[in-house]
């Protein structure tokens, strides 16, 4: 109403009774004034200090996870990956290299949006190696490996007759049954055994003597 103006702790009188930009803190009150000159005062009341929510994404320790960190805000967070809901769920795992978009909204209804590009790295495999007993390249086996930790690995000669079977962390020394196999190229099938990485690795090497 026209007849009403206002003041908050004290402060000048104003024709709105909205005020902005108060600090938090307690014991706060607001006057309300009528033109004829009654004066009216608030309940004291509290400011909490606020913060605006925020987000922050991060790789985590396996090849495709994304961990979505929120802070600030009020209440619970839920979370959209892409535009997909996700509810409460802070953490995914994604199987294709992209750009990818996160929205967090806390109880209050605020919003933040962050985007993360994640690249899927497989594993490294060499093409040759030389079993010769000088220390470099005597054995043979995919590296990059610390994103499968479940990675396995059949090697075959040119005649498909397998000839090693390990896991990660293992190698082959060119040897079949304690028999140093020739020169020659072999053929390989890796695979990560990953949500992540949902493929597996076929191809060949030369083993050198």
């Amino acid at each position: 109403p026209e007849e009403l103006d206002y003041s908050l702790n004290g402060g000048p009188y104003q024709p709105s009774n909205v005020f902005t930009d108060v600090l938090p803190g307690t014991d706060h009150y607001i006057e309300v004034r009528h033109s004829n000159g009654c004066i009216v005062m608030t309940e004291e009341f509290d400011i909490a200090d606020y913060q605006p929510v925020t987000l922050v994404l991060i790789e985590g320790d396996e090849a495709g996870e994304i961990i979505a960190d929120a802070s600030g805000g009020t209440g619970i967070y839920e979370f959209e990956l892409n535009g997909d809901n996700y509810g409460t769920t802070n953490t995914y795992l994604v199987t294709e290299d992209g750009v990818y978009q996160v929205i967090v909204t806390d109880s209050a209804g605020c919003q933040a949006i962050a985007e993360i590009e994640i690249e899927i790295i497989g594993p490294c495999i060499p093409d040759y190696f030389t079993p010769n007993g000088d220390g470099i390249s005597d054995f043979w086996g995919p590296e990059c490996t610390e994103d499968y930790p479940n990675l396995t690995f059949d090697i075959f000669d040119r005649y498909g007759r397998k000839v090693a079977t390990y896991r990660v962390g293992e190698y082959w020394d060119g040897k079949y049954n304690g028999t140093e196999l020739p020169t020659g190229d072999y053929w390989y099938v890796v695979r990560p055994n990953s949500t992540a990485l949902n493929k597996d690795y076929v191809g060949h090497f030369t083993l050198y003597r």
